[in-house]
């Protein structure tokens, strides 16, 4: 079993967020219905590589805008401030994100990859589900897997095989951490979230998005979905995706497996114009 005490307080030694990151976050995940725009301008306007990732979304094909977009302000209102917020975390976690993880079977850029997609089919879970999804929905899909990130460092040799042979007996990746190291990397990411002081619904969505079930929290159910469908793009193994829990998430946000095969043909048309926003 892992030292838990030195878990988290590698979690807790993360280098934080900026403070104006914490404070659109503040802003936007604030339980309010529609931040003040004007706020949320305010916060993000003087960051440079920021405003340049908004001005491609802004003007991207997926924005539908009918004019260029050129100043904040007009991004901000075109694009809604949930899928700014997720955003402006993107561009300050690509850099922790965008290295290969071995221990997880990750490559160079492949949790990145992942990370996006996923954010990008959480917004389209968003926009469909008949239910009003917390705005922060759509971050907590791009940040719901940054526990691997802590977790691969104290995964030694000796206790990847443990973790194998108990995915051999027939235990899921989340059921053998549990079981081999005493807690499982959706549990630590929400630590390393609550480190960051990040809203309690960030928090939530991430520690249980593969166990919606047991929160019974709208952005659970919505970043699993997202993870689910960001792994069948990108062909990742995935055996998470239990079809009972798929069903129940369905379910819960008032989805049908029509639109979820919708959401995943959206992606797979967006994913790469997605990825080249988030370009220095």
């Amino acid at each position: 079993m892992i030292d838990l005490d030195a878990l988290a307080q590698a979690a807790a030694c993360l280098e934080p967020l900026p403070v104006s990151t914490l404070r659109l976050a503040r802003l936007v995940c604030s339980g309010g219905d529609s931040p003040d725009i004007a706020r949320v301008v305010e916060v993000v306007q003087f960051d440079q590589a920021l405003t340049a990732s908004l001005l491609r979304a802004a003007n991207s094909s997926w924005s539908a805008s009918r004019s260029e977009i050129t100043n904040v302000h007009d991004a901000v209102v075109r694009l809604g401030t949930g899928p700014v917020f997720s955003m402006a975390l993107g561009v300050q976690v690509k850099g922790r994100l965008a290295g290969a993880v071995p221990e997880y079977g990750l490559g160079e850029g492949d949790l990145w990859n992942h990370s996006v997609a996923s954010s990008l089919a959480a917004e389209l879970v968003v926009r469909m589900s008949p239910r009003q999804l917390p705005l922060e929905t759509v971050t907590a899909a791009l940040l719901h897997d940054v526990g691997k990130l802590v977790m691969s460092r104290f995964l030694s040799s000796d206790l990847l095989e443990l973790l194998e042979t108990s995915r051999s007996a027939g235990l899921t990746r989340m059921e053998a951490e549990a079981d081999v190291l005493g807690v499982h990397h959706a549990e630590l990411g929400g630590l390393i979230l609550q480190c960051w002081a990040l809203p309690e619904g960030l928090v939530r969505g991430v520690t249980y998005h593969h166990q919606p079930d047991v929160s019974i929290n709208p952005v659970a159910y919505g970043v699993y979905l997202a993870d689910v469908a960001a792994k069948r793009l990108i062909g990742e193994d995935d055996d998470n995706a239990d079809p009972e829990m798929l069903a129940s998430a369905l379910g819960e946000l008032e989805l049908t497996e029509s639109d979820f095969d919708e959401i995943g043909a959206l992606i797979e048309t967006r994913f790469a114009e997605v990825l080249e926003q988030f370009a220095a």
